[in-house]
């Protein structure tokens, strides 16, 4: 008969108790209307994929679905790959254009800053020569506390020696501090910035709501019951979606090296190209203090603040 035909073709989608019940239920349907027939083979289709399976007490994991970009990998592996590695690539382009309004945004804080600096700069050295120049009023208590006690008997020949020595050594010790504070302020300048941006750009990559739902869905499938390891489809996917996250993170770690050595490590080159000009000038500058400070005698402020005293 024609109906019990039917029936031995659609029966082994359903687990039921009453099945010949059931069956001549279906049997009674089909002579009805051949629109059930049509509907009914549908509706076993979708119950035949395995994505659309419940949950049961052997562990089973039910697939999410939701609705993004997600919703290609029960379909189609390659082409939700593909979709992703597009979405990627595009979130990179993206990332490169927002780099340059960056750097540029960055370039123009440490020109400002390097303004502010050679201000600083030009102010400092005059502080530097008015505390030589009058040592007795302006030179720091530890020098002061130190000549006078080494040098109350000393004649001009040792006081030009120490200017050269000791004297100098004092100068050279407080340019390479002034220098140093400089440098943690250009640093905090750059770094803070950095360090801000590059996370706020990643973060917002992995906070993306379709990535997000995929990595919370590995995370617990991860922690799931081993037999998760029998439903092989969702192992495949697992194993693309940990490729990409690794391919992800190895073009991440490149970008961020490649952009590291040209905004940190050749502003590092621009601070030391500046940093080696302030030396030349201090040199000249500090040979210059010393010829003055022995030809006015700048000395007898001391020894006279030691007999006032």
């Amino acid at each position: 008969m024609k109906g019990p035909a039917h029936q031995q073709k659609f029966s082994p989608s359903k687990k039921t108790q009453n099945r010949n019940s059931k069956l001549s239920k279906m049997t009674a349907i089909f002579r009805v209307s051949p629109l059930f027939i049509i509907l009914f083979a549908l509706f076993s289709v979708i119950i035949l994929n395995p994505s659309h399976a419940a949950n049961t007490e052997a562990g089973r994991i039910m697939c999410y679905h939701p609705n993004n970009l997600m919703e290609f990998w029960n379909d189609n592996i390659d082409e939700s790959e593909q979709l992703k590695k597009c979405t990627w690539d595009n979130w990179m382009m993206r990332l490169e254009s927002e780099w340059e309004n960056f750097n540029t945004s960055m370039k123009s804080k440490k020109n400002v800053w390097l303004q502010e600096t050679e201000k600083e700069w030009a102010e400092w050295i005059k502080q530097m020569e008015n505390k030589w120049m009058n040592c007795n009023e302006n030179i720091n208590d530890e020098y002061k506390d130190y000549l006078i006690s080494k040098s109350t008997t000393w004649t001009a020949e040792q006081w030009e020696e120490w200017i050269k020595t000791k004297g100098s050594n004092f100068m050279k010790t407080d340019f390479e501090k002034w220098i140093k504070a400089k440098g943690t302020s250009l640093d905090l300048l750059q770094l803070t910035d950095w360090v801000q941006w590059k996370n706020e750009k990643i973060m917002a990559w992995l906070t993306n709501e379709w990535k997000t739902e995929e990595d919370n869905y590995w995370s617990h499938w991860e922690n799931s019951t081993w037999l998760k390891w029998l439903h092989f489809t969702e192992k495949k996917h697992w194993l693309k979606w940990k490729e990409r996250n690794h391919r992800e993170g190895e073009q991440w770690s490149t970008w961020l090296s490649i952009k590291e050595n040209v905004y940190i490590f050749n502003e590092l080159n621009n601070w030391s190209m500046w940093k080696n000009e302030k030396q030349e000038f201090f040199n000249t500058w500090m040979n210059n203090i010393i010829k003055k400070w022995i030809n006015e005698e700048k000395w007898n402020n001391l020894v006279n603040t030691e007999n006032d005293s």
